[in-house]
């Protein structure tokens, strides 16, 4: 599907009119796969929308409001997410592979059992957030507040926490090896 076909998508619609007609439509139809690959969502309130599962490959999330949305299980890798704010959102199990979340605001957010392996996190905001088991090898992290974020059972081999403010007892079950952190 090109990023042409994705605005007249029924999803994209349903998402232009509000979050409320995009939710109540999905409850309505569970089965029916939210496809947004590509997309353009730029600078939208999409606050509490219910995107499990969507498939949002190399969409334009940059700017969007998705506070407390579930994403779990979403296929965002590649997405364009700068400065968006996640605060609260759900993304356990979501494909976040080479996704651009510099500056985003992920305070509260729950990241569990996620692939962010190669995500730019540089300057993010990820206190208090649960990264459990999550997968951030080679993910960059520089200037990012980690800040009482949960990283047990975490890989974040090879990635870059240099300039990250963060307490390594946070980190005390996270896998470190090879990780560029300044002491």
């Amino acid at each position: 599907m090109s990023v042409r076909d994705v605005a007249d998508t029924p999803w994209r619609a349903l998402l232009d009119q509000s979050v409320e007609a995009f939710n109540q439509y999905r409850a309505g139809h569970p089965d029916e796969a939210v496809t947004l690959v590509g997309a353009n969502l730029q600078g939208l309130t999409l606050a509490g929308a219910d995107l499990h599962g969507a498939s949002l490959f190399e969409a334009d999330l940059a700017w969007v409001d998705l506070t407390d949305a579930d994403l779990r299980g979403a296929d965002l890798r590649r997405c364009r997410m700068e400065g968006c704010n996640l605060t609260g959102a759900c993304l356990d199990g979501a494909r976040m592979e080479l996704a651009n979340l510099r500056t985003a605001r992920l305070p509260g957010a729950s990241l569990r059992a996620v692939n962010l392996k190669g995500g730019v996190f540089q300057g993010a905001n990820l206190r208090g957030a649960s990264l459990c088991g999550a997968v951030l090898q080679r993910a960059v992290l520089c200037d990012a507040d980690l800040t009482g974020a949960v990283f047990t059972g975490a890989d974040l081999s090879e990635a870059d926490l240099r300039w990250a403010t963060y307490r390594l007892d946070d980190m005390a079950d996270a896998d470190l090896r090879t990780a560029r952190i300044r002491y």
